[in-house]
């Protein structure tokens, strides 16, 4: 038994299309992502030229040691110069690495450059904390506890957070942009 048609019904003909392909746009990624990668590679590069300076204020130490007990009294120990040197080499190092990682488009470079800009910072303010300000008693307001080296100390902590803040948004920049190229 065949149905009948409805009147009301609305009946389609023709032929069927193909389906339409979406062909995606290939766009050259954004160039933000090459100059933070190249930025970062000058900054490696910079501080492991700046690490020679530490070295060599080891060598002016013990010469201006020779001075006298007053101006050896005044000095920094070698071994502060000698440990700073030594992480500015290894974090410059690191970033030469990840700025290269960077650059080509690797987002396992951003986070390598987070983790040496966090280590190097925790480092540095272990190694400022942990000396001993050779002029002795240098109380601000005499009484109060106040002294110099904790003034010091603690102008080093703030800038260091400020520095890893500054840094750190700096690095992860390309990721707010949407062709970022990262894989």
């Amino acid at each position: 038994m065949v149905m009948p048609v409805d009147p009301n019904t609305v009946l389609l003909t023709g032929s069927t299309s193909a389906t339409p392909v979406i062909v995606p746009l290939e766009e050259e990624p954004h160039v933000i992502t090459k100059i933070i990668g190249i930025s970062v590679m000058c900054i490696g590069g910079m501080q492991m030229v700046g690490s020679l300076f530490s070295f060599g204020t080891i060598g002016l130490n013990s010469w201006l040691s020779t001075m006298g007990p007053e101006v050896e009294e005044a000095l920094l120990p070698s071994w502060y110069y000698a440990a700073t040197g030594l992480i500015a080499i290894a974090v410059g190092a690191i970033f030469l690495y990840s700025g290269y990682q960077i650059q080509t488009y690797q987002k396992k470079g951003i986070w390598i450059t987070l983790g040496a800009i966090l280590l190097s910072n925790i480092a540095n303010l272990g190694i400022n904390l942990s000396v001993e300000f050779p002029q002795g008693d240098t109380e601000v307001f005499p009484g109060t506890g106040i002294d110099v080296q904790l003034i010091s100390q603690g102008s080093v902590a703030i800038g260091s957070i400020c520095g890893m803040v500054f840094c750190g948004i700096f690095t992860i920049l390309p990721l707010f942009f949407v062709n970022n190229g990262l894989r």
